[in-house]
């Protein structure tokens, strides 16, 4: 049970009418009360006159489990609880941190009108509606608002927008694991402001597979373009709302990788970092004096030890906790933030391009077969868990954690770095993709005991364990 969980008993269960203790047996119950009143609410349109809001959340919520829980509708903020999930979608041990708790209503509050500015997003063509639909998932997930039930409230949320802007969203179509991989790729945040679109290119990709126009002139006529509003400029609260979120994933990411590198004080460094930057997660204001300059040096420690020039993902972290930081420095003092200037969305390439197989890079040494194989295995990976191989993307994921920290596959690692491509050869879309050559081209690099092996550096990097966040 989580601390302060008001939520649950003593023994961690979630409170519920039933007197259930048994948590195998109230999942049960929970669905087989919830998912028929999801399929009503989402026939019947939702909630009628919502206006995707704090209020229009919590009816939803209350509406699929009244007859469960006594405490339906209670957003986590009624009763205290933080939280926070753990997830590997990128290969390594991340943490999934939400909004904070007295913040819910206000944040949830500041999405509704930013989508109220955009029409309900009505008037859009099915790409467009996908691309803002995906945004707007995202933002109400990191919110977070409630302690269970907050996949099954955002479906009928994402349907009733759907059926009010002319299109059919079905659930149904989507495996859980695409839906929850989707939904994690974009919390995580792997990619800086500027190229916020492939943070949400997943969420997007699987909206568009479930999403189609609703049969009918009523809904034809929602879709009219006439009715479709410019994407408006970010409003202050949700700019605040995604310089904290990034100064949340990239210091998270930053502390974990100074608690892992070998050498006195480190750990207790990253600890420190941490708890940093847990406090200006919950109060920009926790940020000034001391705040500021403990994450400047966190993120030059990284950027200028020798032992993590080749560590890309870190460094790109480290940039992105020093900008970030500023940015929420800023919000302390109430200044107004700047909207960052994003890369355009590339068009998606036609079937034809998508199959060519531009020549794969050929490593010779450890150190660039290194880098490739951990780029390589994550696409693979993705490819392979697209195509029903959840258990190989899974193996080939937690080889990637260990070239991270060693250029050197062996034992274990190294077979199942081959059962993994032995499904991928066996998959059409795999078998003479880009990535799985350049997968081949770096294991068979990597196999070979490397000439020298360097010790002194640190075993940094993203670990699969880190420290409790």
């Amino acid at each position: 049970m989580a601390a302060n969980d008001k939520f649950s008993d003593e023994n961690g269960i979630l409170l519920n009418k039933f007197g259930i203790k048994d948590a195998e047996v109230l999942r049960q119950v929970e669905n087989d009360s919830a998912l028929p009143k999801l399929a009503k609410l989402n026939e019947s349109g939702g909630i009628q006159g919502g206006q995707f809001d704090h209020a229009h959340l919590k009816e939803l919520h209350k509406k699929l489990f009244e007859d469960v829980y006594q405490w339906a509708g209670e957003t986590r903020a009624d009763r205290g609880f933080q939280g926070n999930k753990a997830t590997y979608v990128t290969g390594f041990k991340e943490t999934m941190t939400y909004a904070p708790h007295k913040e819910i209503e206000q944040r949830l509050g500041a999405i509704g009108e930013q989508l109220g500015k955009e029409n309900g997003l009505k008037g859009l063509d099915q790409d467009k509606f996908t691309e803002r639909a995906a945004y707007y998932m995202d933002q109400y997930n990191h919110t977070h608002a409630f302690r269970e039930g907050n996949g099954r409230t955002l479906q009928a949320m994402v349907t009733q927008l759907g059926k009010e802007a002319g299109y059919q969203v079905d659930f149904g179509k989507i495996s859980p694991e695409v839906l929850n991989r989707s939904r994690d790729e974009a919390m995580v945040r792997l990619y800086p402001p500027a190229e916020a679109d492939k943070n949400l290119k997943p969420l997007r990709e699987m909206l568009q597979q479930i999403t189609t126009p609703a049969p009918g002139a009523a809904a034809e006529k929602l879709r009219d373009p006439s009715l479709a509003a410019a994407t408006p400029e970010l409003s202050s609260a949700m700019k605040a709302m995604d310089a904290r979120r990034e100064l949340e994933v990239t210091g998270y990411r930053a502390a974990n990788v100074i608690a892992n590198m070998p050498g006195p004080g480190n750990y207790d460094q990253g600890v420190k970092l941490a708890q940093r930057v847990s406090a200006v997660t919950h109060d920009p204001v926790a940020i000034k004096g001391p705040g500021i300059i403990e994450m400047q040096l966190a993120a030059d420690k990284i950027l200028k030890h020798p032992g993590m020039k080749d560590m890309t993902l870190d460094l790109e972290d480290a940039r992105r906790l020093r900008a970030s930081s500023v940015q929420v420095a800023q919000l302390a003092e109430g200044k107004q933030l700047v909207s960052p200037q994003r890369q355009p969305q590339a068009a998606a390439p036609a079937a034809a391009e998508r199959t060519a197989n531009p020549a794969a890079i050929v490593p010779k040494t450890h150190e660039e077969a290194q880098p490739l194989f951990i780029k390589a295995a994550r696409e693979v990976a993705r490819g392979l868990e697209e195509n029903g191989k959840g258990l190989d993307a899974a193996r080939l994921r937690e080889v990637a954690k260990f070239v991270e920290r060693s250029p050197a596959i062996a034992g274990m690692n190294q077979e199942n770095t081959h059962k993994a491509m032995q499904a991928a050869s066996s998959i059409p879309s795999l078998s003479s993709n880009k990535y799985t050559d350049e997968l081949r081209n770096s294991v068979s690099v990597l196999e070979k005991p490397p000439k020298t092996i360097e010790r002194g550096g640190p075993g940094a990097g993203r670990e699969s364990g880190g420290i409790e966040r």
